[in-house]
C-alpha cells in the first residue's frame, strides 16, 4: 500500500515548482509561515523523496537561512528535531538523518545570529554523538528512496557548530569525539562522500587554532590505536580493509583540505593527517 503524502509537503508541492513555492512562503502571513515550518518536521520521514528532500527540506532552509520564522520557532523546531533523532531507528530510516539536515541549518543559525548558549550547544553536540554511537544504517543513496545519508547529516551538525565563532575548547573536544565514532567504521565502506563530511568539521577547527600540533598528532594516532588486533589484519581482513580504506579517505580530506588553503593555521592538521597516513598499516 502506497503511503499518504504529509500533508504540509504535499500541499506546498502543489503549489508548483521550488520557485513558485520559495514565493508563496515569502507571501505567507508570518503566523501561518511559522505553523508550517513546525509541521513540516514531520514530513521529514516522507519515503518520497521529492516531498522529504525536494520540499520540506528546502523549504526549511530557505525559511531558516533567511530568518523568515522567529527565533522561538526556531527553539522550537530544534527541540522537535532532537527528539527525532533520538527516536528508535525505523526499516525506511528516513526522518533521524533528515532531522539531523535540518538540525545543521538550525545550528548555523546560532552561527549567524547567535540564540543558543553553551549548555544550548553542549546538549546539540551531546545529542549528535549519542546518534552517531548508535548509528548502524549507514545507506546513501538509491535510485528509488533517494537519500538517507546518516553519517553526512550528522557531521553537517557538527560542521556549523564547527564554524561557531562561540564554541570553546570543551565543545571542539567533544566535536572531534562524535566525529571518532564514525570515521573509521569497520562496518561500512564509504562510497557517498562520507569521509569529506567527517572532514569538513576538523578543518574548520583548524582553523581557530584551539589545537596545538602534538594535539592533533594525538588525535589522529587515537583514530586506529597501535594496540587493535585489527591493525594486524589490515590486507587479511574485510573489517580491517573497510577500516583502512575510511581512515585514509578521510585523512587525505584533511590533508588535502589543509594544503589546497594555503592558510599557516592550517600547518598542525596537515602534518598531523600526513603522519597518520604514513603509520597506516
Amino acid at each position: 500500500m502506497r503511503a499518504v503524502p504529509c500533508p504540509p509537503a504535499a500541499s506546498l508541492a502543489d503549489i508548483g515548482d521550488e520557485r513558485a513555492r520559495s514565493e508563496a512562503i515569502l507571501d505567507m502571513d508570518p503566523v501561518a509561515r511559522e505553523d508550517l515550518a513546525l509541521a513540516l518536521a514531520a514530513c521529514l520521514g516522507d519515503p518520497d523523496p521529492n516531498l522529504r528532500d525536494g520540499v520540506a527540506y528546502v523549504a526549511l532552509s530557505q525559511m531558516l537561512r533567511s530568518q523568515l520564522v522567529s527565533i522561538e520557532t526556531v527553539m522550537r523546531l530544534e527541540a522537535d528535531l532532537r527528539a527525532r533523532l533520538a527516536q528508535p531507528a525505523n526499516a525506511d530510516g528516513f526522518e533521524a538523518p533528515f532531522a539531523a539536515l535540518v538540525l545543521s541549518e538550525v545550528a548555523r543559525t546560532d552561527r549567524i545570529t547567535p540564540w543558543m548558549g553553551p549548555e544550548e550547544r553542549d546538549r546539540l553536540i551531546a545529542a549528535t554523538h549519542a546518534y552517531l554511537s548508535t548509528l548502524s544504517d549507514f545507506r546513501g543513496f538509491s535510485d528509488g528512496d533517494g537519500w538517507r545519508h546518516s553519517v553526512a547529516h550528522a557531521s553537517d551538525i557538527l560542521m556549523q557548530l564547527s564554524l561557531n565563532p562561540q564554541l570553546n575548547k570543551p565543545q571542539a573536544e567533544a566535536i572531534l569525539a562524535a566525529i571518532a565514532l564514525k570515521v573509521g567504521t569497520p562496518d561500512h565502506a564509504y562510497i557517498h562522500g562520507e569521509s569529506e563530511r567527517l572532514a569538513a568539521p576538523v578543518t574548520y577547527l583548524a582553523i581557530k587554532e584551539t589545537f596545538t600540533a602534538e594535539e592533533w598528532s594525538e588525535w589522529f594516532a587515537s583514530l586506529w590505536p597501535q594496540g587493535d588486533p585489527l591493525r594486524e589484519e589490515a590486507y587479511r581482513s574485510e573489517a580491517a580493509l573497510i577500516k583502512l580504506h575510511n581512515l585514509q579517505a578521510f585523512a587525505q580530506s584533511v590533508y588535502i583540505n589543509a594544503m589546497a588553503s594555503n592558510d599557516d593555521r592550517m600547518k598542525p592538521v596537515a602534518g598531523a593527517a600526513f603522519e597518520f597516513l604514513n603509520q597506516l598499516p
